[in-house]
């Protein structure tokens, strides 16, 4: 079946030219969804068309009218075409603000359809899907897409809150979060085979409305493949003698191991909190302003912290934070797409032994694994084949979001961490390059450069 429509196909149905639009190219790539969409379900019922082009023709001319009106409505209404609702899944609705951007959403499982979204629950009906929803303490989270790279897991979530949020903090960039406390089991993680593990999660994404906020959570696979029992074993049988034992640069391989990721797994997640940042944070009495901390010594530094509220330290505490407690329950098989990424191994150094073992990549990212000696602190920059900066999409620098670069080639440099911070990050900044490009300075002044053609 064909997958993708050009503007002479419309031109055809609709009988008019198409003016340059990204409001009506958003509003188009959301038709040829709901075409797709429309397809896929009819093919589930009646098996594969014989004569495909005949239901293109249908889809496309039952779609004429919602793009007639769409056009019209952008053309006379340029400011409130902004604030159409993007249809589709929430992969869909909030791809502009989501670090890494865009997700294959052809390539991604559907787990459960809430209405008002333009995609077929992944068994053909929420009966069977009822697993993905979960109501506990006034709170309904559903989950509602499910997508694994080689290097990831996203899965994107709808939570519903019986009793409304509080107005939340918003980013610049226009993002949400939500912070997640979960127990979490992974089946390929054998040593614990009978352990949850602890941990935060951060989802990102907007409120929709004040009950409900839509976003996606990413679990990177470097979060959950060190096994710990070596060192958990060693750190009992020292602290039983009365002895610590630390982990260092020299015994860290000595005690954590990793775990082969595997292309399917189950992974059994319970999330136990759900926390938010308030727009407006309330001040503990008798916090001091900024130009008061200024004037203060050390000795009056250290008793004005000691005198402030011990819950201002905790999180979530009430003065910066909105939390509910509960019990939301799910159990996920997680299949790695085929074909959703490669390693590309580099095996390249200098002569302090700085350097890049290798690149993985996926559709939706690019981690770049250094090489770094003990002692040594290396700041690590990527450019696309077009001498673009390569952004991070999350907490590790290394992790970089790919949507809109020509990664074919990319360029990879390894800086002294601190010579970085202070004196070439600036140069990478938009507007900001004076005589010498960020490119020209990076070529100058890096440890360690390499280029890395991703096509071979």
């Amino acid at each position: 079946m064909r997958k993708s429509y050009s503007d002479q196909d419309l031109r055809a149905v609709l009988g008019v030219n198409l003016s340059d639009s990204d409001i009506i190219d958003t509003r188009i790539e959301e038709t040829y969804i709901m075409i797709r969409n429309a397809e896929k379900r009819k093919d589930k019922s009646e098996g594969r068309r014989k004569n495909p082009w005949k239901g293109i023709g249908i889809g496309l001319s039952g779609a004429a009218a919602v793009l007639t009106l769409t056009f019209t409505f952008c053309a006379m209404n340029p400011v409130m075409a902004k604030e159409i609702p993007i249809l589709g899944g929430i992969f869909a609705k909030v791809a502009d603000i989501f670090s890494f951007g865009q997700l294959p959403e052809e390539e991604s499982t559907e787990l459960y359809t809430v209405e008002g979204e333009d995609i077929p629950a992944s068994e053909g009906n929420n009966t069977e899907s009822e697993q993905y929803r979960k109501t506990d303490n006034g709170m309904t989270i559903t989950l509602t897409e499910e997508y694994a790279s080689n290097q990831a897991v996203y899965v994107s979530m709808r939570m519903e809150n019986e009793e409304g949020f509080p107005e939340m903090a918003t980013n610049m960039d226009g993002t949400q979060y939500l912070r997640l406390k979960t127990m979490e089991h992974y089946s390929f993680r054998v040593n614990d085979s009978e352990a949850y593990t602890y941990a935060e999660r951060e989802v990102e994404g907007r409120f929709e409305d004040a009950n409900t906020f839509i976003g996606i959570m990413r679990i990177d696979y470097s979060e959950i493949d060190v096994d710990e029992s070596k060192y958990q074993a060693a750190y009992q049988e020292k602290a039983a003698q009365g002895e610590e034992l630390w982990l260092t640069d020299e015994n860290y391989s000595e005690y954590m191991e990793k775990y082969d990721v595997p292309e399917t797994f189950t992974m059994d997640w319970e999330i136990t909190q759900i926390i938010g940042y308030l727009a407006e944070p309330a001040v503990p009495e008798g916090t001091k302003s900024p130009e008061e901390l200024e004037q203060m010594s050390e000795e009056e530094w250290e008793a004005y912290m000691k005198s402030l509220p011990a819950e201002s330290y905790e999180f979530p505490n009430r003065y910066e934070n909105w939390w509910k407690d509960g019990s939301w329950k799910f159990d996920l098989t997680i299949a790695q797409r085929e074909g959703s990424g490669k390693i590309i191994s580099v095996h390249e150094t200098n002569e302090d032994g700085i350097g890049l073992e290798s690149l993985e990549i996926s559709s939706v990212e690019m981690t770049m694994n250094v090489i770094e000696p003990a002692g040594s602190m290396v700041f690590a920059v990527a450019l696309d084949a077009d001498g673009n900066k390569i952004e991070s999409g999350s907490d590790n620098t290394s992790e970089l979001a790919t949507e809109g670069h020509d990664i074919s080639r990319v360029y990879v440099y390894l800086c002294d961490y601190d010579e970085y911070m202070d004196e070439i990050k600036g140069y990478g900044v938009p507007g900001n390059q004076k005589e010498k490009s960020f490119q020209e300075v990076l070529e100058e002044r890096a440890l360690f450069k390499t280029v890395v053609d991703t096509t071979k």
